[in-house]
């Protein structure tokens, strides 16, 4: 399992949520409480859309001995700008950078994308449905093939495609399929997809639930969506974000437009 941040808008107001993920993976009292630990340390990594530019960062370091990266991200957050950060506690796949997230990857019909994801899926059933071969991938994780489907099966990142791939995967769903996914098309232009889903069997446990649910913080000049541990850490006017529900993101050149719908 691992603690996740989306956010768009004004960099200035996402520099508190960057500071959150790093104290949260290092101390997290809502995953010390269901007995594994208290830490994020299987890697880190972050994508930064700015001024017309992609940064993709990936090290097995976790975040908080990571300060030299996590500085120079700190001192890009000014003006309008896109940010991805993953903070892995492997649960499935290897530990290793190739599973460090968030994965990048090019479709054969014409789109880019980046993906990351909290929880556990049915890695065994992804690969039946995406026509894989199990044992080319027996060290990878379970997101790493939900992207891989992604990658044969959407033909555009359009918000009806996305929600019937989406809906299927979800199907999937072993504890969270909470995701954050950044589409970028030919023709230039970005859209984040992200999906609050936890199982109705995981969350029963109320430590679970906890550990689970993604927090909303949508201002005037930002829109983001965080692991609730961030808010032990960075105190703000956040909302729980209901259980299937899905965000579409439009991410222009100094703005941004959300639309929500029921996974």
């Amino acid at each position: 399992m691992c603690r996740i941040l989306f956010a768009t808008g004004e960099g200035r107001e996402i520099a508190p949520l960057l500071d959150a993920i790093v104290r949260a993976s290092e101390n997290d009292p809502y995953k010390e409480k269901r007995g594994r630990g208290r830490r994020h340390q299987d890697g880190w990594g972050y994508v930064l859309l700015k001024n017309g530019t992609v940064r993709h960062y990936r090290s097995m370091k976790p975040i908080f001995e990571d300060a030299a990266a996590v500085e120079a991200l700190r001192s890009e957050l000014e003006g309008f700008v896109t940010l991805m950060v993953h903070s892995r506690a492997a649960s499935q796949g290897i530990k290793s950078l190739f599973n460090v997230q968030p994965f990048a990857f090019s479709s054969r019909h014409g789109f880019t994308f980046w993906l990351l994801h909290n929880g556990d899926l049915d890695k065994s059933r992804i690969i039946e449905l995406a026509d894989l071969d199990e044992k080319e991938l027996e060290n990878v994780s379970d997101t790493y093939v939900f992207g891989t489907y992604l990658c044969r099966k959407l033909q555009s990142p359009t918000l009806s495609n996305l929600l019937v791939h989406y809906r299927t995967i979800e199907e999937t769903t072993k504890s969270l399929f909470n995701t954050v996914t950044l589409f970028h098309r030919s023709g230039g232009d970005f859209i984040a997809f992200i999906t609050a889903r936890m199982s109705e069997r995981y969350m029963e446990n109320p430590l679970n639930y906890d550990y689970g649910k993604l927090l909303l913080l949508r201002r005037e000049k930002l829109f983001a969506v965080v692991s609730s541990t961030l808010e032990l850490y960075y105190p703000a006017e956040y909302k729980v974000v209901p259980n299937e529900t899905a965000f579409c993101v439009r991410i222009h050149e100094d703005e941004f437009e959300v639309e929500t719908v029921h996974l």
